[in-house]
């Protein structure tokens, strides 16, 4: 039995394994610092691709996530997008994390 593309990616456990799966290079500053990102952006993409309705074989969505996986990487690895938000309209300073107080 075949396994089809999005079977395959419900059962990946981390984001390197992703970049495994389409053969894609990553730089690992860049997923150490924009994971989150990175990964947002790239189902943001398959997301919008499949709800556009258009017929495409698992060979052509193969290559389509590929592309938006390496695009998704690379946009966060240039360094004038990788302090923009993942998505236009969002703002940076979602969630703070802050230090535990010392005796806390």
């Amino acid at each position: 039995m075949v396994m089809r593309l999005a079977d395959e990616l419900a059962q990946v456990e981390c984001a390197e394994d992703v970049f495994a799966r389409f053969g894609v290079t990553f730089d690992p500053r860049v997923m150490a610092v924009h994971r989150l990102h990175v990964l947002r952006r790239f189902g943001i993409e398959v997301q919008r691709m499949e709800t556009q309705g258009t017929s495409m074989s698992e060979a052509e969505r193969e290559r389509r996530y590929q592309r938006a996986l390496a695009d998704a990487h690379a946009h966060f690895a240039n360094p004038t997008h990788s302090t923009e938000p993942p998505l236009p309209g969002l703002g940076r300073n979602l969630v703070q994390i802050r230090s535990r107080p010392s005796g806390a």
